[in-house]
C-alpha cells in the first residue's frame, strides 16, 4: 500500500502549522492542505518554503472563516462563511462560489509562487449542490489530482488514479488510541494500492477554539501520529509512504 499521509488546515492557526510541520519532519507526514482564507496562511507559505519535501495542497474552504470575496450567498451577515450550506436547503449563487474557489487558488499561487499540489476541502464541500462540478473544473484546468467524497463514477472528469480516502481521525468528543486508530486506518485501507490517510493534526489555544470546533481532536491525531504504534505501522513491508507528488496520471490502461 503507497501511503500518503495528508494534514488538512494548514494555515488555521501558527500553533497548527508547527504541529504539521513537527510530524512531518519527524517523517510521520507526507502532505498537507493549506488554507488560504485563514490568518496563518501566509506564515504557513513560509513554512512550506523551509520544508520543500513537504507536498502541499489547497484545502478549499466554503464554511469556516472569512472569504477572499464577497460571495453573499455564502455568507452571514457577519461576513464570515455560514456553515449551514453545508447542509442544503438554500439558494447558492454559483457564480460567486466559483469566484471564490479561483480567488482562494489564485491566493496560493501569491503566498507560495506554485500551483498546489493537489486539492481538496474543508468539511467537505464537494456535498453542496455545485461544488464537485466546480472543482473538477478546477482539477482539469490546471491538471491537479482531487481528493473526492463523492462516488468513484461521478470522478470521471479527474484524470488522475485517486487514492482510496481514509478518515482515521479523533474528534473531541471520540478520542481515540494509538491501538484504535492504526486498527481503524487499516480496516478502511483494505486491500486498496493507494490510500490517504487525512488527518488534522494541531495544537489546541485560544486562536484555534475562535475558528474551530475541533481542538481536543487535533492534539490526539498528533499524538497518534507520532505514536511508537503508528511508527511500527509504517515500518510494515507492505507500507510505503508517499505523497500528493506521487499520484499517476490515467493511463488507457487505469480508465
Amino acid at each position: 500500500m503507497k501511503l500518503i499521509v495528508n494534514g488538512d488546515d494548514f494555515g488555521i492557526t501558527p500553533a497548527c502549522n508547527e504541529t504539521i510541520i513537527d510530524c512531518y519532519r519527524k517523517g510521520r507526514l507526507t502532505s498537507c492542505s493549506l488554507m488560504t482564507n485563514m490568518p496563518a496562511a501566509e506564515e504557513a507559505a513560509g513554512l512550506w518554503k523551509q520544508n520543500p519535501g513537504l507536498s502541499v495542497g489547497l484545502h478549499v474552504c466554503l464554511t469556516a472563516g472569512r472569504p477572499l470575496t464577497r460571495p453573499v450567498s455564502l455568507m452571514k451577515e457577519d461576513g464570515t462563511f455560514d456553515k449551514s450550506i453545508w447542509a442544503g436547503g438554500q439558494a447558492i449563487d454559483l457564480q460567486e462560489m466559483e469566484t471564490e474557489i479561483q480567488a482562494q487558488f489564485d491566493r496560493f499561487v501569491e503566498l507560495t509562487g506554485k500551483k498546489p499540489e493537489h486539492l481538496d476541502s474543508h468539511h467537505g464541500i464537494e456535498r453542496i449542490p455545485g461544488a464537485a462540478a466546480i472543482m473538477e473544473r478546477l482539477s482539469g484546468k490546471y491538471h491537479i489530482p482531487l481528493r473526492m467524497f463523492m462516488a468513484p463514477e461521478e470522478n470521471g472528469l479527474v484524470p488522475f488514479v485517486l487514492p482510496r480516502f481514509c478518515l482515521a481521525s479523533s474528534s473531541d468528543d471520540c478520542l481515540q488510541s494509538p491501538e484504535d486508530f492504526v486498527e481503524k486506518l487499516a480496516r478502511q485501507a483494505g486491500d486498496a494500492g493507494g490510500v490517504e490517510l487525512a488527518l488534522h493534526p494541531g495544537r489546541a489555544d485560544v486562536d484555534l477554539a475562535a475558528l474551530s470546533s475541533l481542538c481536543k481532536g487535533r492534539e490526539a491525531d498528533a499524538a497518534n501520529l507520532l505514536s511508537e504504534t503508528f511508527g511500527a505501522f509504517l515500518d510494515r513491508p507492505d507500507v510505503e509512504l508517499s505523497s500528493w507528488r506521487g499520484v499517476p496520471e490515467r493511463t488507457p490502461e487505469t480508465n
